[in-house]
């Protein structure tokens, strides 16, 4: 989704020739790794992965050359993998490589990127992936594409994209195919797939594949006073619908604006619903998600947050349209952060990946903090909780009197490496406390509790090395008191 209320840009340059010359090399250097893309096709990064052995419907994935997945140098999850306009992003993976598919930028009605790992390097390839646009189309106007690659039986990747309508003002959906992963896509002719005139179009297509096979596609309708999220299922060769859509979630009073950028996956044995609340231009942008017990719903709004501006420290503003791709190595979430305000509603925007996790349905990523109130650690008999009206919530943990003392705090993160545990205490012993920190019951490291007066409830910082999933966070006193509030990681 871009520049809704800005000027389309000009016409694009190119053509499907070139375009098809330059996806064949891409996909010749892609096929080189040891993983060919005609043996290995990555499902799509929104079908879904059950809790349960799925059946055999999706393509295996390419296995991991090493067992530690590759990093890019400079990587982090807290920096954009591609730093100029790359709007409403979606990754595959095929073979070795990794796809990346973009918003249009005034060069292409559908950049495309490749990289080694989703960390990258990526780089952009010079043609477009979408030289051709349909009939029904104007130019400048292609937003949110989803590639999907081919299923059993088939070679035809599927691209579902967004664009204006011609003598409307409002966008539709569209549908194309290609036999790479780089292009050219062509629009399958005839009318749009998805275009809802009366609700003011439809934009932010996202695919689903069940773990029977069954294909679905979900989108935002986009009159802003009945904005919503629709699911409809699709005929088996994706092109079609099957069935009408179905309304399944709205914007909450507690979200900004409205909501859009779907994205399914089955995550806990449960439907995890990923989608943006707000302006896509606004820093107050951010992921949420819904949760349901059937693909059709209802759909329960979790109350949480998953990204935010405020959420990531200001170091990301407006974090959204986030996209799930999953390879060997696990699953990352693709979203874009707003790197420079044009005016208006005209912003750049960079791609984002980060390490996500899963804590049954809840997804957790790196590079936002979560705080850990003490009062919900395991004391172990040797600590209290007591209230303290200016603590974080008005309760802390103590008094930790004497030698030995040790409690436990399970913590959830995403990513194995280095985090930083702020500890926030009070320590009104009128000296020094010394405290050892460990991450489940190694790499042991004093932390030091300065002297606190009054009300005031300092904090310390320590880096401890955590795995992918639940670990155990052990606070053990060494010498003096002290009150413990809080554990954050991030």
């Amino acid at each position: 989704m871009d520049l809704r209320a800005g000027r389309p840009w000009a016409p694009l340059l190119g053509g499907a020739a070139i375009t098809t010359v330059v996806a064949l090399i891409i996909t010749l250097a892609g096929s080189c790794g040891p993983d060919s893309p005609k043996r290995q096709a990555k499902p799509s990064p929104r079908t879904s992965a059950p809790a349960s052995p799925p059946a055999p419907a999706p393509p295996v994935p390419s296995p991991a050359s090493t067992p530690v997945p590759f990093v890019a140098p400079g990587y982090s999850p807290l920096k954009p993998v591609i730093g100029d306009n790359f709007a409403d992003p979606a990754v595959i993976k095929v073979g070795a490589t990794y796809y990346a598919y973009g918003t249009n930028n005034g060069d292409a009605s559908m950049p495309v990127a490749t990289a080694p790992s989703p960390t990258g390097p990526w780089i952009k390839a010079p043609a477009d992936g979408l030289a051709q646009l349909p009939s029904w189309a104007d130019a400048g106007w292609t937003w949110a594409p989803e590639v999907v690659p081919p299923q059993p039986g088939s070679r035809t990747y599927l691209l579902y994209f967004s664009a204006r309508r011609k003598g409307e003002d409002a966008q539709c959906i569209g549908v194309a195919t290609a036999v790479s992963p780089a292009g050219p896509f062509v629009p399958v002719a005839g009318d749009p797939l998805v275009c809802p005139l009366d609700l003011g179009g439809a934009i932010d297509p996202a695919s689903h594949i069940d773990a029977d096979g069954t294909r679905y596609l979900l989108y935002k309708t986009d009159a802003r006073e009945s904005a919503a999220i629709y699911l409809m299922r699709l005929t088996p060769d994706g092109l079609r619908p099957a069935e009408t859509a179905k309304r399944i979630l709205g914007r909450g009073k507690d979200e900004p604006v409205l909501v859009e950028a779907p994205d399914l996956v089955r995550r806990g044995g449960k439907y995890v619903l990923l989608y943006s609340a707000g302006w896509y231009f606004k820093s107050n942008y951010q992921t949420r998600y819904a949760v349901a017990s059937s693909i059709n719903g209802p759909y329960e709004k979790a109350g949480r947050v998953v990204q935010s501006t405020g959420a990531y420290g200001g170091k990301i503003e407006g974090p959204g349209s986030a996209d799930v791709l999953s390879d060997e190595s696990g699953d990352h979430l693709v979203f874009h952060g707003i790197q420079d305000y044009l005016g208006g509603s005209k912003v750049n925007r960079g791609m984002y990946v980060t390490p996500l996790a899963w804590d049954g349905t809840r997804p957790v990523i790196r590079g936002i903090a979560a705080r850990y109130e003490a009062e919900r650690a395991r004391l172990n008999g040797c600590a209290s909780t007591f209230k303290r009206p200016r603590a974080s919530g008005d309760k802390a943990i103590g008094p930790f009197d004497r030698d030995g003392c040790l409690v436990e705090v399970p913590v959830f993160v995403a990513g194995t490496g280095s985090y930083s545990v702020k500890i926030g205490y009070a320590n009104r012993s009128g000296n020094a406390s010394r405290f050892e920190l460990t991450a489940n019951g190694a790499g042991p490291r004093t932390v030091r509790l300065r002297e606190s007066g009054g009300d005031d409830w300092p904090s310390t910082t320590a880096e401890v090395q955590l795995k992918p999933g639940w670990n155990t966070l052990g606070l053990r006193r060494l010498d003096g008191r002290g009150q413990i509030d809080y554990l954050e990681v991030r």
